[in-house]
């Protein structure tokens, strides 16, 4: 993506990008509204932008302005509820080992806070300089490792405490 894109380029670049870090921030019903909207403003708002490098992490940001919009608009919980993630999975075919460790990622990281989910997607999974996630973030970069080291150690501990993975039945 460059100062002198389409919307349809943009739109065809951003919206898997956008679509996966929304997706896990609100209900799925209400995911490609929440990033089509992102998109327009990232097109609508791409001439004021003095970074060309820091496009991607500038349209995350943007991301992150319109879940928080989306929340104060709906007054809705955060979190994805857990039938409607089971409700996927059972749609496909059977892979049971594969479906436990999802729910069982899934329920370590609703014991984490939105700012260590959004450490670990935007680091780990997206792939996100340290510096990057800072200016997503609105923090410094030492403040993203240093949350992103509590957020593994917080995951590692959820995670390792759900029965199956050696922690404790309950």
């Amino acid at each position: 993506m460059n100062l002198d894109s389409s919307f349809d380029e943009i739109y065809e670049q951003m919206f898997p990008l956008l679509y996966r870090f929304v997706a896990v921030r609100i209900p799925r019903q209400d995911v490609e509204d929440v990033v089509a909207e992102t998109i327009v403003k990232i097109w609508k708002n791409l001439s004021n932008v003095e970074n060309q490098g820091a496009l991607k992490a500038w349209a995350f940001k943007i991301a992150s302005r319109q879940i928080v919009d989306y929340y104060r608009a709906s007054k809705r919980d955060r979190t994805t509820a857990l039938d409607e993630v089971t409700q996927n999975l059972v749609q496909h075919t059977d892979h049971s080992d594969n479906w436990v460790d999802f729910l069982t990622v899934g329920e370590a990281l609703t014991q984490l806070s939105p700012q260590q989910v959004n450490v670990i997607q935007l680091r780990l999974i997206e792939g996100f300089t340290a510096a990057e996630v800072a200016e997503i973030l609105g923090t410094t970069d030492q403040a993203v490792d240093s949350l992103l080291y509590r957020a593994k150690k917080s995951f590692r501990k959820a995670y390792q405490g759900s029965p199956g993975k050696g922690g404790r039945d309950l």
